[in-house]
């Protein structure tokens, strides 16, 4: 049975914005260290905006507040991205499912939460 779902769209020249602004302040707040570690040199406001649109999209599933920086987004071997973290509390013991896509200008991600 499906729980809870929730989708984010993010501008990445918002996050640029940010990240010129605030600089590793701004990551930090948003970002695991995990994920912070896997930032690319070439287009890291659409790695970090994918990540935001992630957790947002997350957030609504939810329906509960959790710090950002305590949820990571991974990839499987294959590419596919999940969540890892604080996961059990968050999801309540369900599945989590997460797709996230990306241009040069919007990063989009799509969460639904499965439960028993």
């Amino acid at each position: 049975m499906i729980s809870g779902t929730g989708t984010d769209i993010v501008n990445t020249v918002r996050i640029k914005k940010l990240m010129d602004e605030h600089g590793e302040r701004f990551l930090k707040k948003i970002l695991s260290p995990a994920e912070i570690e896997l930032i690319p040199e070439a287009g890291a406001e659409l790695f970090v905006a994918g990540r935001f649109a992630a957790k947002e999209a997350l957030f609504k599933a939810a329906g509960v507040q959790f710090s950002m920086s305590s949820v990571s987004v991974l990839n499987e071997s294959s590419g596919k991205p999940f969540f890892s973290g604080a996961m059990e509390k968050i999801s309540g013991g369900g599945t989590v499912h997460l797709s996230i896509s990306h241009d040069s200008d919007y990063a989009v991600a799509f969460v639904v939460i499965e439960t028993i």
